[in-house]
């Protein structure tokens, strides 16, 4: 029950950033901002110039979010998807409430400043084991799929859909979008590790009970090498796993836990081709 307080508390907080990011970053500064919130804005600003049609960008967004659900279920529970409709249902109804707003009259500060807040939202909400929806779930699909952090090549899409944006609507509204656009990647890159896939070598004496471990975190085991120690002699087992950032964290605290002379050694890794199993998300 604490736990699901949390995460309710984490999307109400992501969804207010992300409408504070809207009124009082992207709409001053005339961005475009990142994922279906851009795509909703750019989508809005054609019908309106070229067809003369009133068409709310909000609810243009929440059709976009809507529609990508379906394909995020595929990878994800239900869970996700509950939590992810209660957040961008939270940033419709707060950028309704929340009047438009300027700090500073200065075009880059606001793209870059207003881009960490937008990922700090994302962050959070992908923390809560939710996402702002939209092109969130088109890199929670991808990266699940191909065990690889895939926001980097959301933000090229994104930076396809601002070069039309620039084409149509001009040059520099689209470039300190590119800018407010590459500052939410970078936060994401930097706070959220589940796609961030590294290897572990366990050295322990205590191979049930750190099998143990490995299993109840990450549901699934990992290869066992029988050795010894050159000095000593004495018989160890060495443990081979692929993780995540999060995983890892759990499972070296909780081996410490129980055999505090075991030997760990973390590995980043980029990929992993072959059978290789992470836990769904709830």
């Amino acid at each position: 029950m604490k736990k699901e307080l949390k995460y309710i508390i984490l999307i109400i907080l992501s969804s207010l950033l992300s409408a504070i990011a809207v009124q009082g970053f992207v709409e001053p500064a005339h961005l475009y901002p990142a994922g279906f919130l851009g795509l909703s804005v750019f989508i809005s600003n054609i019908l309106s110039s070229f067809l003369h049609m009133n068409l709310s960008f909000n609810l243009i967004y929440l059709i976009l979010n809507v529609l990508s659900t379906f394909l995020v279920l595929q990878v994800a529970g239900k869970k996700l998807i509950i939590y992810s409709v209660l957040q961008y249902s939270l940033v419709s109804l707060f950028i309704s409430i929340i009047p438009k707003f300027m700090l500073v009259d200065d075009f880059m500060l606001l793209s870059i400043f207003g881009g960490i807040i937008a990922g700090i939202s994302c962050w959070l909400a992908l923390d809560a084991n939710a996402s702002s929806g939209g092109t969130d779930f088109i890199a929670i699909f991808f990266s699940t799929k191909l065990n690889k952090n895939c926001w980097t090549e959301v933000m090229i899409l994104n930076i396809m859909i601002l070069t039309l944006a620039g084409v149509f609507f001009g040059w520099q509204d689209s470039f300190y979008s590119m800018i407010y656009q590459f500052m939410v990647t970078a936060v994401i890159n930097k706070l959220y590790n589940r796609y961030n896939l590294v290897s572990l070598h366990i050295i322990t004496d205590k191979q049930c009970e750190v099998e143990n471990i490995i299993f109840k975190t990450t549901n699934h085991t990992a290869t066992k090498i029988d050795a010894s120690g050159l000095y000593s002699k004495e018989q160890k087992s060495v443990l081979y796993l692929v993780c995540n950032l999060y995983e890892s964290q759990k499972i070296s605290s909780g081996i410490l836990s129980i055999d505090p002379n075991a030997f760990i050694t973390e590995t980043k890794i980029s990929k992993v081709n072959g059978n290789y199993h992470q836990e769904k998300l709830q």
